[in-house]
C-alpha cells in the first residue's frame, strides 16, 4: 500500500496570472463539476447507448479569501470590470507518494464569475471571508 502525504500549504491557485493566496489557514478550495461525464440512453429492449459528454468539463470553482486582502482587491476588480473578464488558470496541489514529490495539476480554460459574493455584516465577531465562485468551460486533471 502507498503512503500519501500532503503539506497543509501544499495547493496553490492561479487566475490570470496571479497567485491568489490569502485563504484561511485550514479553508479549502473545490472544483465541482456541473454536468455528469457520460450519458445514458436506454431502449425498451435492453439496449444502451452511451456517449461521454461534450460539456463534461464544466467545473465550478469556489475559493473564499480574507476580506480586504490584495485578492479581495483583486477579484473585486475583475468583478466590477465593464465587460465580464475571462479567466484562465490553474490549481496545483504537491503530494509525495512513497518518498518521490509529484504534482496534481487542474488546467483551467474559459472561465468567468458566476455567484457574486455575499456580504454579510456583524459587528460582534465580523466577517472575515469572501466567497468566489468562477465557472470553467473545460477543466482537465492531470497527475
Amino acid at each position: 500500500m502507498s503512503v500519501i502525504t500532503l503539506a497543509a500549504d501544499s495547493t496553490t491557485l492561479i487566475l490570470n496570472g496571479t497567485a491568489i493566496t490569502n485563504f484561511a489557514e485550514g479553508d479549502f478550495i473545490t472544483l465541482a463539476p456541473v454536468n455528469a461525464l457520460t450519458a445514458h440512453v436506454n431502449s425498451a429492449t435492453g439496449g444502451v447507448n452511451i456517449n461521454k459528454r461534450m460539456d463534461h468539463g464544466v467545473r465550478d470553482l469556489t475559493f473564499r479569501v480574507q476580506k480586504y486582502s490584495a485578492d479581495d482587491v483583486f477579484m473585486t476588480q475583475q468583478m466590477n470590470a465593464a465587460t465580464p473578464v475571462v479567466f484562465a488558470g490553474s490549481v496545483k496541489e504537491a503530494f509525495n507518494r512513497d518518498g518521490a514529490d509529484f504534482v496534481e495539476s487542474w488546467a483551467l480554460e474559459s472561465g468567468s464569475i458566476t455567484t457574486q459574493p455575499t456580504e454579510t455584516k456583524n459587528n460582534q465577531d465580523g466577517n472575515a471571508m469572501v466567497e468566489y465562485v468562477v465557472r470553467f468551460r473545460e477543466s482537465k486533471r492531470n497527475l
